[in-house]
């Protein structure tokens, strides 16, 4: 139990760091204009609740129950900005700290697993659950973002050039999705040629920016690729 206890503590303060600064912003949302005694229960304040609900479970030491919540949580907000405050925007910086939870929420659960084996889990198995876990959310974002673009984004047609290239990117992020559960070089090499089209659009067609997924989204998806790769080529020469 010791052990558990000090291997999840420097995660647990990490995720508080982060913890603070949101209870912070979400402070300065709520009495930005004045907070009228009597407010509607709202979504942000459901936010709020939920987010709290992880933060506790992952102090009490309930890593699977906190890394669930966390990347639930994730995923509602990116829904709320994207559907529900898309024409303002006003939430959007959310977004952004709510994927840093989803890092803490996938290493939670990454605890939660080493602890749940009797033996010790090799540094291999460790990236392959981790780097799961983050492919899987990282899928479910990229839908949210994918229709929310089709749902409330500006009428554009997909099968006209150069519009018709975020399909294609669609269709090569699930081919890479596939292969990465037995084939992960494949899979990262994927990601990579993946990226390489997202950033060269950002680039050549600046007047299509606004479309989803952006550059900075792809990101993770580039380094998730790298891993990929660097992992195949690290534990395959100790093999």
């Amino acid at each position: 139990m010791k052990s558990k206890l000090t291997d999840s503590l420097p995660l647990k303060i990490i995720a508080s760091i982060g913890a603070l600064l949101y209870f912070a912003i979400t402070a300065m949302m709520i009495f930005y204009d004045g907070y009228p005694f009597f407010k509607p229960f709202g979504l942000l304040e459901g936010l709020l609740i939920f987010f709290t609900v992880g933060f506790v479970l992952a102090w009490a030491n309930k890593q699977l129950a906190a890394g669930i919540v966390f990347m639930l949580w994730n995923t509602v907000v990116w829904l709320s900005d994207l559907y529900f405050n898309r024409p303002e925007m006003d939430h959007s910086m959310l977004s952004a700290m709510a994927s840093f939870f989803m890092f803490c929420g996938a290493f939670f659960l990454l605890e939660w697993y080493k602890s749940s084996k009797t033996t010790v889990l090799s540094k291999q198995k460790q990236w392959k659950v981790i780097l799961r876990v983050l492919l899987i959310n990282y899928t479910i974002l990229y839908f949210i973002v994918v229709f929310s673009e089709l749902s409330l984004g500006d009428q554009v047609n997909y099968s006209s050039y150069p519009f018709v290239i975020y399909p294609l990117l669609v269709l090569i992020f699930l081919l890479g999705f596939i292969l990465s559960w037995k084939k992960e070089v494949l899979a990262g090499y994927i990601f990579l040629v993946w990226f390489a089209i997202l950033l060269c659009v950002n680039i050549v067609y600046p007047d299509i920016l606004h479309l989803g997924p952006w550059a900075l989204f792809g990101f993770p998806i580039l380094l998730q690729g790298i891993f990929y790769l660097i992992n195949h080529k690290k534990f395959k020469s100790k093999n």
